[in-house]
């Protein structure tokens, strides 16, 4: 009998039982909760960063199959969501940061070169401002991030521990910038002097001063006692004063080289550390671990790792030195890297609290792809470089170059599709979930009604956002959009503007590493200006292509239809895209009582069955009770029994429910029990919490809560 064929070394009878179990997951999840196994057979994340002068997360995602997505690129697929926590070192643990997806597909390996595994960039801005601190110049605030993949079943915020059946959860070390200014009781503090607090408000705010090269001097012996090599501390220095291959223009550390004669250094000895040879470097300190492409906002990026405590020419109080990053396409996939697309740099000090594992930066660069897409009948993979180089620039002309410090690594992302001629747009986000997982029927995000989770069947509410690009291929001229609705199966006579004025992020990559905003108010129809232009090297990555925002919070719920349209060259109106979405935004009521039985005025309630507030003993250790949670939109519910300190494991039955069809709107009247024998003698509360599923004010991350509604008891001897 012949051997069964193997696919990346698993058996074809084997990975046919694997795709089986995989396409049958979310239902037989909801009929039999499933073992979480965290397989990366088909995704699995890779790398974790983060930017300290950008305030920004990234995770990098390896696809590795051409099946198993539950479809091609030209219909929904599958979506693979990433949820960021961070553990500040506070004492409160990992910390819900947002989430973010992309979406999967099956894409063949049958066109000519390697077609997998296919590297997808995420990222998230944070507000990190009330985490950082100053503790001294060489020590920083460095927090643990953490990421979960999960293919099909979004991670809640407040499940940092969760394990996903398809995906897996990683870790990395990050650093925080520091923080610019001390509060006048960190001064004391730090210098033992607290009963100062009492002389001046301890919320005045002391400038720091601003980092300054370090002396020369100071860095040899610093670096001579723990071991860095002459040739990295005067690396800079050295290799800007003698010609060579090598461009310091941008370099941090740089000194006098009077100095390296008055500490008697042999520079003819540091010459040959120059990298005459150009193909191989040392990854002792840095090294570039990951690359990919993020599909909606074109954008690529890097994570690099910082491997050191010194060797870097400047604490936290000093400028420190620079780590570059130059990124590479090869268009045609044939392993030729053949544009260079442009360099992006951070900044990199000498700490002495780096963690054993050290510490992931990243790097994003935006890219102009709007010439190189094709349709999504043909999917367009590409091949990516990207090449570390500390201090010394990365060459623009030699992708092959690898200079004394750094390293560089290649991987395969997917362009987005698109068309390849002609002003032409799409609507990738709205209220930040993919806009192709809106169903034309439903009018609900990622509708199913046969296996529902709570990230599925999902309505808006509040503000909705409407992310985008238009595409110039080449066309520089003035390009206008607007975004209008009206409800659902009315006349077009009726569409009114989304909105009246906005303010656009915008961002000139090689010009300034600092964002900028654009502000306008629309004309009197809503027609706004569309002034990105990758071509002018203008783009957008803070708010994911940006155009609009809808205030919902005023509408009657029910259905509504979007329309967006932008002009052509000879400023024609042309129609994008046309959409409805449900909008609902009811909350749920919340009873304020203490009542016998539930009121079933209100959404929310929670009763002990004739009344709370009494007490049990273990001849009579039951408690009997009914709640009420409901909605249109219902998500879940949950009883929380407090102090845990005392319950020894016990809890009410059930402990909680989520929705298990499309027409569950939640339990009008359930009945729920604790046996109190266990519990200790002492007083408790049981509260209830309900959720909806709606994505309120574009953060589908957040299922939006109500409550809690609690009861009382005690326990007596």
């Amino acid at each position: 009998m012949a051997k069964a064929k193997k696919v990346s070394g698993i058996g074809s009878e084997e990975m046919s039982r694997m795709l089986k179990e995989r396409n049958s997951f979310l239902l037989a999840n909801v009929l039999a909760p499933q073992k979480a196994r965290s397989i990366t057979h088909w995704e699995e994340i890779t790398c974790l960063g983060f930017n300290p002068q950008m305030q920004r997360m990234e995770a990098v995602v390896s696809i590795k199959q051409s099946t198993g997505y539950n479809g091609n690129l030209c219909s929904a697929a599958s979506a693979e969501y990433v949820r960021f926590y961070v553990d500040f070192k506070d004492g409160n643990g990992f910390v819900d940061m947002g989430i973010t997806s992309f979406k999967s597909a099956d894409i063949s390996n049958a066109p000519p070169g390697p077609q997998h595994p296919l590297c997808y960039m995420l990222y998230l801005y944070i507000d990190d401002e009330k985490y950082r601190r100053f503790i001294d110049c060489h020590t920083a605030v460095v927090p643990k991030m953490r990421a979960i993949l999960s293919w099909k079943d979004a991670p809640t915020p407040s499940t940092p521990n969760y394990a996903p059946h398809y995906g897996n959860v990683r870790d990395a070390d990050i650093q925080l910038q520091k923080r610019n200014f001390l509060y006048a009781k960190d001064v004391f503090e730090l210098a033992k002097a607290k009963d100062l607090l009492t002389a001046i408000k301890p919320d005045v705010q002391i400038a720091l001063k601003e980092p300054v090269p370090p002396k020369a001097v100071a860095i040899y012996e610093s670096n001579k006692k723990v071991g860095i090599p002459d040739h990295r501390t005067f690396y800079s220095t050295v290799g800007s004063a003698i010609h060579s291959h090598l461009d310091f223009k941008q370099a941090a550390a740089l000194y006098d080289l009077k100095d390296l004669a008055a500490l008697k250094i042999n520079t003819a000895k540091l010459l040959s550390f120059y990298n005459p040879d150009k193909k191989a470097a040392d990854v002792g300190f840095e090294e570039v671990t990951c690359v990919g492409l993020n599909t909606d906002t074109d954008t690529l990026g890097a994570i690099v790792h910082i491997k050191k405590t010194s060797g870097y020419n400047g604490d936290l109080c000093h400028t420190g030195s620079m780590e570059h990053v130059a990124f590479w396409a090869d268009w045609n996939n044939d392993g030729t890297f053949d544009q260079y697309l442009g360099t992006m740099s951070f900044e990199v000090h000498d700490i002495a609290n780096m963690p054993v594992g050290g510490l992931f930066y990243n790097v994003a660069l935006p890219i102009d792809v709007s010439n190189r897409l094709k349709s999504c009948q043909t999917p367009n993979i590409i091949g990516i470089r990207a090449v570390l180089s500390w201090e010394s620039l990365p060459s623009t002309t030699d992708p092959d170059q690898l200079n004394t410090w750094g390293n560089s690594i290649d991987a395969l992302v997917q362009l987005r599709p698109g068309a390849s001629s002609g002003i032409h747009t799409i609507i990738s986000l709205v209220g930040n979930v993919n806009r192709l997982m809106i169903d034309s029927t439903q009018h609900l995000y990622n509708y199913n009604a046969v296996a529902p989770t709570p990230n599925n069947n999902r309505p808006w509410g509040g503000s909705i956002s409407f992310n985008g690009i238009i595409d110039r291929n080449g066309f520089n001229g003035v390009i206008k959009f607007r975004l209008s609705y009206k409800p659902y199966g009315t006349p077009d006579g009726d569409y009114k503007a989304v909105s009246s004025s906005e303010t656009f992020n915008r961002w000139q990559p090689l010009v300034s590493i600092w964002p900028y905003t654009v502000s306008q108010t629309a004309d009197s129809d809503g027609w706004y200006i569309y002034d990105l232009n990758p071509a002018l090297g203008i783009y957008n990555i803070y708010d994911n292509n940006y155009l609009s925002h809808l205030d919902t919070s005023l509408f009657a719920d029910g259905t509504y239809t979007i329309r967006f349209e932008y002009t052509d060259e000879f400023g024609n109106p042309v129609v994008g895209d046309v959409f409805s979405i449900v909008v609902c935004n009811k909350g749920m009521t919340v009873s304020q009582t203490a009542n016998n039985a539930v009121d079933m005025t209100k959404d929310l309630d929670l009763v002990i069955d004739g009344g709370d507030c009494h007490s049990y003993k273990n001849s009579a250790p039951m408690i009997n009770g009914h709640l009420r949670a409901v909605h249109p939109f219902f998500s879940s519910w949950a009883l929380d029994l407090q102090p845990t300190s005392h319950t020894h494991g016990a809890h009410p039955v059930p402990i909680n429910r989520s929705y298990s069809s499309l027409g569950d709107s939640g339990d009008s009247n359930a009945s729920w029990s604790l046996d109190t024998t266990p519990l200790d003698p002492c007083g408790y509360t049981v509260s209830l919490k309900g959720h909806s599923r709606v994505i309120l004010h574009s953060n589908p991350g957040y299922f939006p809560e109500y409550g809690p509604k609690a009861v009382g008891f005690a326990k007596l001897p």
